[in-house]
Order: C-alpha cells, then structure tokens, then sequence
C-alpha cells in the first residue's frame, strides 16, 4: 500500500514539473514579447503550482519513510533499492522522468532569468540615458567625501 502511494505521488509530482516546465516556456516567449500584464498572470499561475509541489514533496517524504520504514535518506534511489519486479521498473522509470523534467526545468529558469537580467540593464540605460549624473564644475579633492547627496532629478531646478 505504501508503494502504491509513493508512485501515486511521485507521478503527480511529474506531472506538476511538467506544468512548470510549460509555464517556463510560456514565460520565455512573454519574456521576449515583453508583456508585463501577461508574464504577471503567468507568474501568479506558476505560484500555485509552486505550493501543490511542497505539499507533493511532503507527501513523498510521508510515503518514503513509510515503504522505507525509516526517517533518513528518503531518496526514490533508496526506495529502487528495496523495491521489487515491476515496481522497481516503475520508479526508475520514474526518476529518470524526473531527472529529465527538471533539467528541462532548470535550463528553462536560466533562459528566463539572463532574459529578465536584460531587459532589467536595458531599463537602467535608458535611465541613465534620461538622467546622467552631474558632474560637479568645481574642483574637489578625492580624499574628502562629498557633503552634497547625489540625486536624480527630473527638473534641473533649485529651491
């Protein structure tokens, strides 16, 4: 029964990998199209597929320690290990389901962050291209800190 219910739960977790594999995909192309509002709803969709993991997580650990009748190393390896027939072929099947989903996952996540990196120093240039720092027309030593604080103004104004 406990088997049982570790591959029960081992396959929803494949299954909720694969939904956040999808989403990463989805979220290069928003990412590339720049829709803020879409990647925004996207991003809320990813989240709760990021609670029914660690609940799923839980569950595994349950299940684990359960069919290995123990609270340490609760890794589906272990789990190969003193499974039998079809069920040991059942989960490294599994895992190598697993194994494969999230490196699709995580190569996915780097695209999707060097794309967010981006358009994050693109913004920045823009801002600086709109508001260049001053530079003071005074002569000032480089040892003495400046007294007067560097701010970014849009009106080039003095009250």
């Amino acid at each position: 029964m406990s088997l049982a219910n570790l591959i029960n739960v081992l396959e929803k977790q494949l299954i909720i990998h694969e939904q956040l594999y999808n989403l990463a995909v989805k979220k290069t192309d928003l990412l590339k199209k720049d829709d803020v509002n879409q990647l925004m709803q996207l991003l809320k969709e990813e989240q709760k597929y990021v609670m029914q993991l660690e609940n799923a997580e839980k569950e595994r650990i349950k299940a684990a320690a359960c069919f290995l009748e123990r609270e340490d190393d609760l890794t589906i390896s272990a789990c190969i290990e003193k499974a039998e027939n079809e069920d040991k072929e059942r989960l490294k099947n599994l895992k190598e389901k697993l194994t494969n989903v999230l490196a699709n996952l995580k190569n996915a996540n780097f695209v999707n962050q060097q794309l967010a990196l981006q358009a994050l120093q693109v913004v920045n240039l823009t801002l600086d291209l709109f508001m260049p720092e001053e530079a003071s027309p005074n002569y000032t030593n480089p040892n003495q800190e400046s007294k007067q604080s560097k701010r970014r103004s849009w009106f080039d104004s003095k009250i």
